[in-house]
């Protein structure tokens, strides 16, 4: 048994389809059909129903994915312990962020990358949920992310900071006069906001549905640099945490007085798996680059 058999059998289990699974796996059918068949001799059980142009996973193909799944990542975790040995000299440092939380790792970026010159940093983005899909697929050695939500068992997470949400308004508002605001008094502005699914957009649709909150939603976009280039312009407001908006000089928050609207960032890594020094190191720059803010605003 190898692990590229492994590999190609966990791919097929995604892709359902033995076409699709090839294609993705730059091979051809009949090679990933024939790969998957030894495999099945070998265990003595059909991984897959075959019926005509479609498969299906078997009880023991299901039972099965979970020891391939765990093959692998043990396989993984090794090769990376064995990158760990020569130190920070070589390897790729996988980040996953949200948009919301890009400027709270540009300063350890930066001190990472000069520190550390000859490793590799991949930064990718996305949702909270995405990313913790990547965690559990190992396409990203740890996410900075907003979570709102119940700890899960196969996830490590460490607090960042936490930070109030407000009203973002210009610069050149006549709105940057306002001391503060009521959160019912956020209906009678144009807002924009994240589309459903990312976190912030959740947080503050369950903050308005808890307390009959009728916003005026103007504009909905997957951007987050989107959304505050359209409130420093004056077209729009918008409600995000003071940590997204790190070092805009050309918004103002206007606070939200009359109800707590905390956001919790964290780092959040799989948990039964090797975590490489660079994460480590990394992590431990993020969380001392924004102690004094945390520590402020705890």
């Amino acid at each position: 048994m190898e692990l590229r058999q492994l590999k190609y059998f966990l791919k097929a289990k995604e892709m359902l389809n033995f076409t699709e699974a090839s294609k993705h796996l730059y091979i051809t059918q009949s090679t990933l059909s024939q790969q998957i068949k030894q495999l099945e001799e070998e265990l003595g059980q059909p991984l897959f129903d075959r019926i005509g142009k479609r498969i299906a996973l078997t009880e023991a193909g299901e039972l099965f994915a979970f020891y391939a799944e765990r093959s692998i990542r043990a396989a993984e975790d090794g090769k990376l312990l064995l990158e760990d040995l020569g130190g920070l000299k070589t390897g790729v440092l996988k980040i996953g962020l949200t948009w919301g939380l890009k400027t709270l790792a540009l300063s350890s970026l930066k001190i990472f990358t000069e520190t550390y010159p000859e490793v590799k940093i991949e930064v990718s983005f996305g949702t909270t949920n995405e990313l913790m899909e990547d965690l559990l697929k190992q396409k990203i050695d740890c996410a900075l992310t907003y979570f709102d939500g119940a700890h899960e068992e196969n996830f490590i997470y460490q607090s960042v900071l936490t930070s109030d949400m407000a009203l973002m308004v210009s610069s050149d508002s006549e709105l940057v006069n306002l001391k503060g605001i009521k959160l019912k008094e956020l209906e009678q502005y144009r807002l924009a906001l994240p589309v459903k699914g990312f976190s912030t957009r959740d947080f503050l649709d369950r903050a308005f549905e808890k307390y009959h909150i009728v916003p005026n939603i103007a504009i909905e976009t997957n951007q987050t640099s989107m959304i505050i280039d359209l409130v420093e312009l004056g077209a729009y407001q918008t409600v995000l945490a003071h940590a997204t908006v790190h070092n805009e000089d050309n918004l103002k928050a206007i606070p939200i007085i009359d109800i707590d609207m905390k956001r919790e960032a964290v780092v959040i890594q799989l948990k039964d798996s090797y975590h490489k020094i660079a994460v480590r190191v990394f992590i431990d720059l993020l969380l001392n680059e924004n102690k004094d803010e945390f520590d402020q605003n705890k």
